[in-house]
């Protein structure tokens, strides 16, 4: 993730629908058709409605954010109201990913194209066609992979930081919600004035048993299993239960958890055309790996991530893949 996301982490108009219009206060006051009126008295109340209908549509947890917190983390450019004109909050969803059976089977190659299965971007574009067809108001699916370069146009993981859904961590700067662990995240901008949710006053991360083995060893599960001093990504330093200081290597953790889809097809490219013998350029074009990132280009959930480790040892949701 950009570096003014990972600081950001560190620190933690409204439009008229037709034949509608809004009080001082911004509230919807009449609308035709099946559009229901908004009053402060049942915000929240519509609020938790519009969380369900994500949840309904798969989403494991759904928080809300207001827009302008943004503002406080992030430049121009990459703010809710720099997609959406008149922006008021954005809804967040969140899902698993994994399921526990996917955690425990011995082949490696299964996380890759069972680790995510995009619920939670199902989730988000019905909860904004929900807010416009019922009440009212422009919505739309947030924008979240890189249309240029690697900053994302709006990060999900700080998006879940002020929903309420998580904190960061040291295992690649992951947000980690404290029930559920790893979780996938999409968002829905919206010019509604919804109930925005608190965010977490505690840090899920380090967990207790994290802090206990740091005391011990001077590192915790992530940071042995991945060290960066032995040519892995991840170092933390810990005092008092609390991260003082972390450090993650984001380029060498691309390489490995990253190495298919659009990145791995730039580089197997640049391998291509530093290869004079046309037998060895016919050998890379048609090798298992090439196929397999011209694949996963085409169809994304083919190959979205090589690498769990750091999540296989965090302690965090861990509990939930003790099943029978």
């Amino acid at each position: 993730m950009v570096d003014w996301v990972i600081s950001s982490l560190t620190r933690i108009r409204t439009s008229c629908a037709p034949g509608g219009g809004h009080d001082a206060r911004g509230f919807v006051t009449a609308v035709a058709g099946d559009v229901e009126e908004t009053e402060p008295d049942n915000l929240e109340a519509i609020t938790n409605a519009i969380k369900q209908v994500g949840i309904d549509a798969g989403s494991t947890l759904v928080g809300v954010a207001a827009a302008d917190a943004f503002n406080e983390y992030v430049p121009v450019g990459h703010r809710p109201e720099d997609f959406l004109p008149g922006a008021q909050s954005v809804v967040v969803c969140a899902s698993l990913g994994p399921t526990n059976a996917a955690w425990q089977s011995p082949s490696r190659r299964l996380m890759e194209i069972t680790g995510y299965d995009f619920r939670e971007n199902v989730s988000s574009i019905v909860v904004a066609e929900y807010i416009e067809r019922t009440h009212g108001y422009l919505a739309m699916q947030a924008p979240a992979l890189p249309t240029s370069g690697q900053q994302p146009p709006l990060s999900m993981m700080l998006a879940a930081v002020l929903a309420g859904l998580g904190t960061r961590s040291i295992a690649a700067n992951i947000i980690l919600n404290p029930t559920y662990g790893l979780m996938f995240f999409a968002a829905a901008i919206t010019t509604m004035r919804l109930t925005p949710d608190h965010q977490l006053e505690e840090n899920v991360c380090p967990a207790r048993s994290c802090v206990r083995m740091y005391e011990m060893e001077g590192k915790t599960p992530c940071m042995a299993v991945c060290p960066a001093d032995e040519g892995g990504c991840i170092d933390a330093t810990i005092e008092d239960g609390e991260i003082t200081s972390s450090f993650f290597d984001r380029e060498r953790c691309s390489t490995r958890a990253m190495n298919f889809g659009i990145r791995g097809h730039i580089k197997q490219v640049e391998i291509l055309t530093g290869i004079d013998d046309a037998d060895q350029r016919r050998d890379l074009i048609y090798s298992d790996d090439f196929r397999r990132n011209m694949s996963s280009i085409g169809r994304y959930k083919e190959s979205v991530s090589q690498c769990f480790e750091c999540m296989r040892v965090c302690p965090v949701g861990r509990y939930r893949r003790k099943l029978k």
